[in-house]
C-alpha cells in the first residue's frame, strides 16, 4: 500500500511542476511554447533577430515592369478573321427538333 502512494504522491507532484512550468512565462524566458492540436513544440527565442529591411519609401516603379515581355499594342492584340486554331467565335448549335404533333383523339363526341 505505501509503494502506490509514493507513486501518486511523485505523479502529483511532476504534474504540479509541469503545470507551473508550462503556465509561468518567467521560467524559461527563451523559450516559446506553442500548441498545434495535440502536439506541444518548444522553440528558442533568438535575440539577434533584425528587421526585414522593409522601407515604403524605397518603392520604385522599375521593379514591377517587365522588360522582357512587354504588353502588346492594341494594333498587335486584336486582329479581324478567324481565330487561329480554327474554332468559330460563335460556333453553330443546332436547335433541338420540335415534338413530333400527336392528332387530336376523338372521343367519340361530335
Amino acid at each position: 500500500m505505501k509503494v502506490s502512494e509514493i507513486w501518486v504522491c511523485c505523479f502529483l507532484v511532476a504534474t504540479a511542476l509541469l503545470v507551473f512550468i508550462f503556465f509561468n512565462g518567467s521560467s524559461f524566458p527563451n523559450m516559446e511554447f506553442t500548441q498545434n492540436g495535440d502536439v506541444m513544440s518548444v522553440t528558442r527565442a533568438s535575440r539577434k533577430l533584425k528587421g526585414n529591411g522593409y522601407d515604403p519609401t524605397a518603392v520604385d516603379l522599375e521593379d514591377y515592369r517587365h522588360r522582357i515581355d512587354p504588353v502588346p499594342s492594341s494594333k498587335a492584340s486584336i486582329k479581324p478573321g478567324p481565330i487561329e486554331h480554327g474554332t468559330p467565335l460563335n460556333p453553330y448549335i443546332p436547335k433541338p427538333p420540335s415534338p413530333p404533333n400527336h392528332p387530336k383523339s376523338d372521343n367519340g363526341s361530335t
